[in-house]
């Protein structure tokens, strides 16, 4: 469908998304809602009033999106730590227990899941920023989509069901594990589907296919909804996938502490903002903490303020995600800006001076298929600083002969070296050790562990 035929259509997820508003009018809608949500935090979060107070901010203080910057930035790390005092979600929880209605976890400090509440109102939210975003990613009403999400605690599963299902999809919660069992049922199901799973996942997948003996183009999945990993924003990556499938793809990006999503358009130029009137979004430099204007082609870190959660809202919540932003109007018409993941500061290592994101790493490693699957893992065994050369595991392919296995190690630091400018102990693993059917840790930091 393009996007003519997407401006003619009544009641759908792209024109009900304020998508076509200018900057200057969406932003005097949501200062109304901006001053209600610091609000509802200074008389309900004992978490924000102390940060507010410590900040020396007033409460009136606060009537403008530039006015946001004299607020004190949210951290995951912090908020974790705080649900450690007992508390349901810890001293920021603002709605009652009796109308907190579901519970789901993210990642959080020490490998525990940092816990985050919802009111019926805050899910209302979330379908409806994640149906704009799927709707934007080409999903349409009666697509049958097959979600392999967890579904056990986490935000991927039952939260992202019900958004596909807010849209109208028919979703299938499949969840992980038992992918040989998954492409039989694939099988069995006639006309077209869809996924939902990581990049990786459609990756291991395809391999699980080849000892099945089962062709993937036979399987008819005729699209691919790809979020929890930036391997689509590597070209060969995204290629291989389509190709293997016969699928177009499409990248989403999320952030389950705020329910925020964002996501590519037909023209997969960066990931539309998704939250206009739902989420506050800020550019900052990474390293001041200090804010950089929106414009065309500028990099920084996106930071984040809800502005209709009743659970548990966040002010000025870092990403820690590193991106570029586009301000130009995108082809398809709409106005919200556009983004592209340079990386997370949290998986960017440093070697010796120079910055290194797994996404560089990737590209690299996916030029050497088909004699390297292109999945790897970065090893960093000593903490900071790394003056060391990082140990690169590479899956090769399962029939490449041990005898070339010398020249390929070579080869493949070489190009490491010249094009994602440090030096790496390379190592080789067989096909199947990396990729899984979960989120696939691009950085390992075994000293952590020590």
């Amino acid at each position: 469908m393009n996007s003519g035929e997407n401006k003619n259509m009544a009641n759908t997820y792209w024109n009900q998304a304020l998508e076509t508003l200018p900057e200057k009018d969406l932003q005097a809608y949501e200062v109304p809602l901006l001053v209600k949500q610091i609000d509802y935090l200074y008389h309900s979060s004992d978490y924000y009033r102390t940060q507010f107070a410590e900040a020396g901010i007033n409460l009136q203080d606060i009537n403008c999106h530039k006015a946001l910057e004299a607020v004190p930035f949210t951290e995951k790390k912090t908020l974790a730590e705080t649900q450690r005092e007992g508390q349901l979600i810890g001293p920021h929880q603002c709605a009652p227990r009796e109308d907190i209605v579901r519970l789901v976890g993210t990642g959080g400090t020490s490998g525990k899941p940092m816990r985050i509440a919802w009111t019926r109102n805050d899910i209302d939210v979330y379908n409806e920023m994640g149906a704009r975003a799927l709707w934007m990613m080409g999903c349409r009403p009666g697509d049958l989509v097959v979600n392999c999400f967890n579904y056990s605690i986490y935000a991927g599963g039952i939260m992202d069901h019900m958004a596909f299902e807010t849209l109208g999809a028919s979703i299938l919660a499949y969840g992980v594990g038992k992918s040989r069992e998954l492409l039989e049922l694939l099988a069995d199901l006639s006309g077209e589907k869809c996924l939902y799973s990581t990049p990786s996942y459609a990756v291991l997948l395809e391999e699980v296919a080849e000892q099945a003996n089962i062709n993937p183009l036979d399987l008819n999945l005729h699209k691919g909804f790809f979020s929890g990993e930036g391997g689509l924003q590597v070209p060969g990556y995204r290629q291989r996938i389509e190709s293997t499938w016969g699928m177009s793809s499409h990248d989403l990006y999320g952030i389950a502490e705020l329910g925020c999503q964002s996501a590519e358009c037909e023209y997969r130029e960066g990931m539309h903002f998704c939250g206009g009137g739902l989420v506050i979004a800020e550019l900052i430099d990474p390293d001041t903490g200090s804010v950089k204007p929106m414009i065309d082609g500028e990099t920084g870190e996106l930071v984040y303020t809800s502005i209709k959660r009743e659970a548990s809202p966040l002010l000025r919540f870092r990403s820690h995600d590193h991106v570029q932003v586009f301000t130009d109007p995108c082809q398809c018409g709409r106005h919200s800006f556009r983004f592209r993941t340079l990386g997370r500061s949290d998986d960017m290592f440093v070697v010796k001076g120079v910055n290194i994101y797994p996404t560089g790493v990737q590209d690299v490693v996916t030029q050497f298929r088909p004699r390297l699957t292109g999945e790897f893992q970065i090893i960093l065994d000593q903490p900071p600083p790394v003056d060391y050369a990082p140990r690169l595991m590479v899956e090769v392919v399962q029939d490449f002969p041990e005898q070339q296995h010398e020249q390929l190690i070579v080869e493949v630091g070489d190009v490491i070296k010249r094009r994602a400018g440090f030096t790496a102990q390379v190592e080789l693993v067989k096909q199947g050790t990396i990729a899984s059917e979960h989120k696939t840790h691009r950085v390992l930091r075994l000293y952590e562990n020590l």
